[in-house]
This record gives C-alpha cells, structure tokens and sequence, in this order.
C-alpha cells in the first residue's frame, strides 16, 4: 500500500491553517474530506491507520467483545450495530472476533460505496442516515434484531452529536453490549450540551451502564501530535436509577487489538 501513496505527503501547522493531506503537486485535501479521500481505494487506511497510527478502530472492536464476554453473550449469535461505519474496518475487526453480523451506518453515502467496494461481505446491511433523525434510521433497521453497539470516533466534535448517541442505544435492547471511543475534549463534564454531561445524565438515569472507560492513544497529528480519545465500555440499561456503574479510568495507552486488554476495568 505504502508503494501506491509514495507521492502523498501530509500537511499541518504552521504550513496550513489544520490537518490536509497533499494527494499530488496540484492537490491538497482537509484530513476530513471524506468523499474524496473515500474515492481512492485504500487511501483512508494508509493516511488514517498506517500513517497516523489510528488505534481506535482496534481499541473500540476490542472493548465490545470484552464487555460481551463479561455479559455472558455469545459473539456468534449477535447482531451488532457500526455507527459511523466509514470504510467497514471496525465491522471487520468485530466479525473477525466472532460477531455473526454487523450493521453498518454511515453518514455519508461516499462511506457506504467505499466499504462495500473495499470489504464486501463485512456488513449483513449499511445504511445512510443520520441519528439526528431517527424515525427514518429506525425505520431502515427495523429488519434487524440488533444486540449492541460499536462505534471508533464517530461521535462529538464536527461529527454526531449527543442526542445522535441517545438515539443510536435507544435502538437495543436492555442489557446489550456497548463500545465507543470519542475525543477527550468533548468529556468535559462542566459542558451541558457536551458528550461527558450526556452520558453522565444516561447513566443517572439507568439507560447506560458504564463498566469501563479508559483513555488512550486515538492517533498523532499530521505533524505528529498525539490526540487521545476515551474508550467507553458498557451495557445499555434498564431505566433504574439505582442501577449505577462503577468507573475505572486509566491512562493506559492503547496500541493494539489485544493490548486494551492490559486496562483492568471495575464491573459493576
């Protein structure tokens, strides 16, 4: 792979105004312009996972298969929901794990092409939607017995949005497994419209059961700065407010499938 890209250079600060990707001489992309990094099989990999060492998608399919595990739930009999599916890796990470099938969502129809053209197969669906409107989502997947969820960056920042992650657990059923990764900066928990007050209003209020929430390594900059992410494992509950979760958070830094599982966390 790295031979097909050995003309594309990745540019930052004080160079230019945020993360680009320079394609060729006569063409820079934002890190973030999905639709046509998507266009180019391959390309999102090489820049995202190979250059800018992105271990979310390893750290998040990692941390569902712990918390199924610890349910007691058989991989090989589940559905599982990809919110934010992208280009399918972290579909093929849990499939790899044993899930039996995965469900994708995407914003971006551009997503949905490049994974079924780069991992056929991965997905038993993968819808375009967004959670900000879900009657039409839950509608699209009203066909599948969902049994959790699994999501590496899609929400906060420029991406999905508080009520988006409400929406999305509000689709399983009680008690199903749950893994996603967000930036650091949008836990702050003083912020009332910010993820960290969102998700600790659905665990006061029993829709969420945190076991485990570690933070790690998401990836470096394009000029090499590391971002860090949080990891949130848990279940969806049962709407008891006295069902609270125990928290363990680590600064244990995350390099790999496997590694993630070094963190200990607390179950409650």
């Amino acid at each position: 792979m790295a031979d097909a890209f050995a003309g594309v250079r990745l540019l930052g600060p004080p160079q230019t105004d945020g993360e680009y990707i320079a394609l060729s001489e006569h063409e820079s992309v934002h890190l973030h312009e999905y639709t046509r990094i998507y266009a180019v099989p391959g390309l999102y990999e090489y820049v995202v996972q190979e250059r800018l060492q992105c271990r979310s998608p390893q750290v998040a399919a990692a941390g569902f298969l712990r918390a199924a595990a610890h349910l007691g739930l058989e991989p090989g009999s589940m559905t599982v929901l990809d919110v934010g599916a992208g280009t399918g890796l972290v579909g093929e990470l849990v499939r790899h794990g044993g899930v039996a099938q995965v469900v994708g969502v995407d914003a971006l129809a551009a997503a949905r092409a490049a994974s079924l053209r780069d991992r056929p197969g991965v997905y038993a669906g993968y819808v375009v939607g967004d959670f900000l409107h879900d009657d039409a989502l839950r509608e699209a997947l009203r066909r599948y017995a969902l049994g959790g969820l699994v999501s590496a960056g899609a929400f906060g920042g420029t991406h999905a949005t508080p009520r988006a992650l409400h929406n999305a657990l509000a689709l399983l059923p009680p008690g199903a497994p749950v893994a996603f990764t967000i930036d650091e900066r949008w836990m702050d928990e003083s912020d009332p419209d910010g993820f960290g007050a969102a998700v600790e209003r659905l665990v006061a209020g029993g829709g969420l059961v945190v076991l485990e929430r570690t933070r790690f390594q998401h990836r470096v900059t394009t000029t090499g700065e590391p971002i860090f992410y949080e990891l949130l494992v848990g279940r969806t509950g049962w709407g008891d407010r006295s069902r609270t979760a125990s928290i363990t958070l680590s600064t244990t830094s995350v390099t790999g499938l496997d590694a993630s599982m070094t963190v200990a966390p607390r179950f409650s």
